[in-house]
């Protein structure tokens, strides 16, 4: 089906997320929504009608912190991973995302970030490429987690430019560690051109949190993972932004990252606009045993993926499968999980006017699910994936 043609889909129940419609329309015109509402009051008649009667419609997802996945990763530095890349998160669910690219040289980061930008220009159906995520490489290495500590260091407002050059602008965030010196200088710079800054990675102390949100930090990088533990005392990261409603956490909802009653518990006080559900996948649909992609060589298991030494490498998770956790395993409502992986997403890189939900003159990237949350049909930019 051609993205240009006028058609529409009716389900069962489709979420916006901000509502729930039951016995619904969508319409669907040159990749953009143009109609949403109720099934009777459906008033076009001559349209190309796909009925998923059903079924539920939910928006595409939208990952904003993923490496790799199916044995692709974004540190290659080939167009031809980034294209695989697209398409296999597109078979579960995600529409959009920010390939994320672990601290490593600045000429490696530089050659992944054209390989990057170069598939835009390719004629590729998949989940789209909205920007650009770095992880790194200004982090402090006490807290480098799987990444390797010899290419960590402080703060560099010089060789950050380099990189949004490399990029064209297009680094959408970027996770540092604010503790380090010229963490906060750098903070407010990058935050002046736009770019979303995490915090993570960090050893960081509660006062030197706040310095940091002041400075201009508004997101951080997978909650309570490779950063200074919760303590009464002294609460660090973990203890300064559960307080401030303004901050987005991103959580890993593996449910190996994060026991179940932590993510409730943060659903509990958080509100729920300053949720964001990512993967950090690196090892998603990849057999199981040792595995090696780029310079990472795991124990890819089940659930999880680990160094050597028992570390944590990334994920194997899917966003599909974050929401079958939220919803069947932890007790979130659809709703409320719904827009921690779509429009808070979106909102998290100012990206909200064309993504994240199905209203009106937004593109028509949305997913057809069925009872127990799997992944049926994949629609992008009006143009059915699967």
């Amino acid at each position: 089906m051609k993205g240009s043609e006028a058609f529409c889909v009716l389900a069962k129940k489709i979420y916006t997320p901000y509502e729930e419609i039951s016995d619904g329309f969508i319409i669907v015109e040159d990749g953009k929504i143009r109609e949403v509402g109720l099934k009777h009051e459906l008033k076009r008649r001559s349209l190309n009608v796909i009925d998923f009667e059903n079924s539920i419609i939910v928006p595409g997802f939208i990952d904003l912190h993923v490496h790799g996945i199916g044995g692709y990763c974004t540190m290659e530095a080939r167009p031809e991973s980034i294209q695989k890349m697209r398409q296999a998160l597109a078979a579960h669910g995600v529409t959009s995302f920010t390939p994320t690219l672990e601290s490593a040289p600045i000429d490696v980061l530089k050659k992944s970030i054209e390989a990057i930008i170069s598939v835009e220009k390719k004629d590729v159906f998949g989940a789209k490429v909205i920007g650009i995520n770095l992880e790194g490489p200004f982090l402090n290495p006490e807290k480098a987690g799987a990444m390797k500590a010899e290419y960590l260091k402080p703060p560099n407002i010089e060789e950050f430019e380099e990189l949004n050059r490399s990029s064209q602008n297009k680094v959408k965030l970027i996770t540092v560690a604010p503790e380090l010196p010229k963490g906060i200088e750098f903070i407010k710079y990058a935050s002046s051109l736009g770019v979303t800054v995490s915090l993570g990675h960090s050893n960081a102390t509660y006062m030197e949190t706040i310095e940091a949100i002041n400075a201009g930090a508004s997101h951080v990088t997978h909650l309570f993972n490779a950063m200074r533990s919760f303590h009464h005392r002294e609460p660090g990261i973990v203890g300064a932004v559960l307080e401030n409603p303004n901050v987005k956490v991103e959580l890993i909802c593996d449910l190996v990252h994060l026991h179940p009653s932590v993510i409730k518990l943060v659903y509990n006080v958080k509100p729920i606009d300053s949720i964001v559900t990512v993967t950090d996948s690196i090892f998603a649909d990849t057999p199981k045993g040792v595995q090696k992609v780029w310079e990472w060589k795991v124990i890819v298991k089940e659930d999880a993926a680990f160094l050597q030494d028992g570390t944590l490498a990334g994920s194997v998770l899917t966003q599909d499968r974050s929401l079958q956790n939220l919803v069947f395993k932890v007790g979130i409502p659809m709703k409320s999980a719904l827009k921690t992986l779509t429009i808070n997403p979106a909102k998290a890189i100012n990206m909200d006017k064309g993504i994240g939900s199905i209203e009106e003159e937004k593109n028509a990237d949305f997913v057809v699910l069925d009872k127990h949350l799997n992944v049926q049909k994949v629609f992008i930019n009006g143009k059915q994936f699967k």
